[in-house]
């Protein structure tokens, strides 16, 4: 697997969106909110199909959360 590093300055409106994308919970955080535009700039112009692209998604491992836990994470998030 590939790997980048990259460091980024984000002023005025991109720095604004990349702060409420993250405030507004859409994303865990700025890098992850960057990543997903990334793989959406590919599917918009072509570079990645979207079948392409849900099948990367099927083959990743699942997450193992039980509907306790669920309910436990989801409870904790409404309380704060």
């Amino acid at each position: 697997m590939v790997e980048t590093t990259l460091t980024l300055k984000f002023r005025g409106l991109e720095a604004d969106l990349l702060n409420k994308m993250v405030r507004l919970g859409l994303f865990n955080s700025k890098s992850e909110a960057i990543r997903a535009a990334l793989v959406k700039c590919a599917v918009d112009i072509r570079l990645l199909s979207r079948r392409e692209l849900w099948g990367r998604v099927e083959k990743h491992p699942r997450r193992g959360v039980s509907p306790e836990k669920l309910v436990e994470d989801l409870s904790s998030i409404e309380a704060s």
